[in-house]
Order: structure tokens, then C-alpha cells, then sequence
């Protein structure tokens, strides 16, 4: 096979997202470009390829042999924009008349899975050039055929009578992209060299050659097949997790401090509040937390471990004395005002924060008086009779 540099033009618009080639039109793209990269570097070592986009005309890797760095650009390609033909066809000729081998036959192999939307003048005008420059061109044109008879005057123009150089290759919408171009003349060459009979895209699937490290082929594709279970397994348990924390959220609403006096409280969204209604929201939620821990100390008191209660009878008393005293600067609004005024950013004088020191207040005379009430022994008589 004759020494040659090929640009392989990747179509990589928003049409790449659909899936009616598995897995989308993108990736099967992307086998496509590894088997033609093989196929050519295998037909002559000396042969060099270069990538290029066609949303925006960019040479994405240059002419070379190197398996690497096509492979690291092929696969970070991102899906935007719309496909510009006549551009990115214009962009690759201009890169390969400075290919440094001057004796490589100049070769353009483009990826077409999107509308065509060019000039009809300016279409016919660029398929002369490329005529008259001796560029060949292979179109392989997948997913969307509406274009296809744009593109058999294009190929019938750059071919004229004698020359079959220029390929057209329509592959229709399910079939696999990939092993439909093994036997196409863009992987056979003239002289039938490329890839050996029997060779099926799905050999090259890593970029690797079987025969060439068959230990590293079979490391590649059990390392594929456990980083697939590995996302598999992350995708269920972030299922898991947010079914989780939607009962936990609907727990936590229902059952949560009550906030009459701040707006949006029945939903518990945090985030809408502002910093002042937050601060309040704190304040509330300690109280319930210093009420809580009250309860379980009474209920301890009531129920004394007598082995405990011998043996650390000091120690018992001081983490009594703390509790109570941590509680008690909880419960008084003076402490907890004066605490707020030392914060930055907190006005102490909003009425959010306002509402929630009189609410403290509040609770704090209703449990004085409730305590006061049952330590009346005139009350306690009167409701024995």
C-alpha cells in the first residue's frame, strides 16, 4: 500500500447524542475512527493520521503515528454545536499540504451523521479544489441519509470519469458502525492490504492489537468490565440514597421544631430562609435539644444506678451541675442575645430573631410556672379532694 496522511474528520455536533447506534453515535463514531487508525498505521508503519472536529474546524491532533495521542484527544471529543462541512474539509486539506512527508498521498476521511447545510455553489466549488489538489476523500454517512445524493455529486465530481480514489459509504440507522467499514475500501486497500479477514471492530475495542500484547488486551477488558460494575453499583446505591433521604426529609418536616413566625417554615427549606430566620431556626432547635436532654435526665434521676451511685457519687453530681447550668444558659434570653450580638453579620434587633428570644421567654415562664404548680402543696391537696 502507497505511503499515506490521513485526516479523519469526527462529526461531533448534538446529533452524536442519539442512541439509534449502540451505544450512541458519538461512541460508535469513536470504534470507527480506533479501526481506521489501525488499518492504516497497520498497512505501512509510515503512514500518519490527524484528527479534526467538524463543529468548529479545529485540528484536534496532528499528522502522527502514535497510537497515544490520537486515542487521548478521541476520547475527550465533546458534543456540541452544529457540523460545518465545507469548513472542516477545508481546515484538514490546509493541514495536510504541510504534512512533512511530501511522498504520502493526501487522503480525507469524514464522518457525516448530521443535516447537511452548505452552499450548493460553494459545495461544488470545494469538491474542484480537492480535485485539482489530488486529495482523495472518503465520506461515510451514518444515521442521517437525507444528504446523500449531495454527497454521490460531490464524490462523482472529485472522481470525474477514471479516477475511483473517493469513496461514499452510507451506513443506515441500528447497523454496527464499525464492522460495516471492515470490508469497506476505506479499511481495504488497493492492493487488498488493511486488516486480515476474520478481524471484527471489537478487536481493536481498546485501542490495543491482540496478536501485538494479548496479557495487555485481556487486562484492558477485564479492567473495562470491573469499572462497569463498579459504576453500575454506584448508580444503585445513589437511587438508594435519594429515595432515603426523601422519607428522611418528609420525616424531618413533619415532625421538626414548629416556626409559626418565620415564612416558608411548613416546607423546611433551609436554603429560602435568611441568615437572621437560620439563626432563629439554631436558637429553636438547641432549645429542643436542651428540653430533650432535661427529660432524660429526670428519667435518669428517677432511676439511679445504685452501683454508680456509689462508687462516683462526686463525678455524678459535677456532670449533673454542668448539664443543668448549660441548660439553664440555654433557656436565658439575656445569654443568648448577648451571645448573638458578639457574631458578625447578626442584627440583634431583627424581628426574626427577635420572635425567637420571645418565644424562649415564653417557654421558659410556662416551665416556671408548671414547676411552680406542682411544688404547691395547697393545689396538690385541693385536687386530691
Amino acid at each position: 500500500m502507497p505511503l499515506e496522511s490521513t485526516i479523519i474528520c469526527v462529526d461531533n455536533s448534538d446529533f452524536m447524542r442519539d442512541g439509534d447506534f449502540i451505544p450512541t453515535r458519538m461512541q460508535a463514531q469513536q470504534d470507527a475512527v480506533s479501526l481506521i487508525f489501525h488499518a492504516k498505521t497497520r498497512s505501512n508503519p509510515e503512514n500518519n493520521v490527524g484528527l479534526l472536529t467538524f463543529s468548529d474546524g479545529r485540528v484536534v491532533t496532528q499528522l502522527t503515528s502514535d497510537v497515544g495521542k490520537v486515542f487521548s484527544k478521541l476520547h475527550l471529543l465533546p458534543v456540541e454545536g452544529k457540523l460545518d462541512f465545507c469548513k472542516g474539509i477545508k481546515v484538514a486539506n490546509l493541514a495536510l499540504k504541510h504534512r512533512q512527508g511530501k511522498n504520502h498521498r493526501p487522503r480525507i476521511i469524514a464522518f457525516v451523521g448530521s443535516p447537511l447545510e452548505v452552499d450548493t455553489h460553494e459545495f461544488t466549488k470545494l469538491a474542484k479544489r480537492l480535485k485539482k489538489e489530488k486529495v482523495s476523500i472518503d465520506i461515510v454517512v451514518f444515521g442521517d441519509e437525507s444528504s446523500k445524493e449531495k454527497f454521490e455529486e460531490f464524490i462523482t465530481t472529485i472522481n470525474g470519469k477514471e479516477n475511483t480514489n473517493s469513496h461514499l459509504i452510507c451506513v443506515p440507522s441500528g447497523d454496527n458502525l464499525p464492522d460495516t467499514l471492515i470490508n469497506t475500501p476505506i479499511i481495504q486497500s488497493e492492493d487488498g492490504s488493511g486488516l486480515p479477514n476474520g478481524y471484527s471492530a471489537s478487536t481493536f475495542a481498546f485501542g490495543i492489537n491482540p496478536e501485538d500484547d494479548p496479557e495487555l488486551a485481556m487486562a484492558l477488558r477485564i479492567s473495562m468490565e470491573e469499572q462497569r460494575r463498579v459504576q453500575e453499583a454506584e448508580i444503585g446505591r445513589s437511587t438508594d440514597g435519594e429515595g432515603g433521604q426523601q422519607s428522611s426529609s418528609a420525616n424531618t418536616g413533619t415532625s421538626g421544631p414548629s416556626l409559626e413566625n418565620l415564612p416558608g417554615s411548613n416546607e423546611m427549606d433551609v436554603t429560602r430562609l435568611t441568615e437572621d430566620e437560620q439563626i432563629a431556626l439554631a436558637i429553636q432547635m438547641s432549645m429542643s435539644q436542651a428540653e430533650n436532654t432535661n427529660t432524660n435526665d429526670v428519667e435518669m434521676k428517677e432511676e439511679p444506678s445504685t452501683a454508680a451511685t456509689t462508687e462516683q457519687p462526686g463525678k455524678t453530681n459535677e456532670e449533673q451541675q454542668s448539664t443543668d447550668s448549660f441548660a439553664a444558659s440555654l433557656n436565658d434570653p439575656q445569654f443568648l442575645r448577648d451571645v448573638l450580638r458578639d457574631l458578625p453579620g447578626v442584627d440583634v434587633d431583627s424581628e426574626a430573631v427577635r420572635a425567637a428570644l420571645e418565644q424562649v421567654q415564653q417557654q421558659q415562664q410556662q416551665k416556671k410556672n408548671t414547676d411552680d404548680d406542682n411544688n404547691d402543696p395547697n393545689k396538690k391537696k385541693k385536687d386530691e379532694k
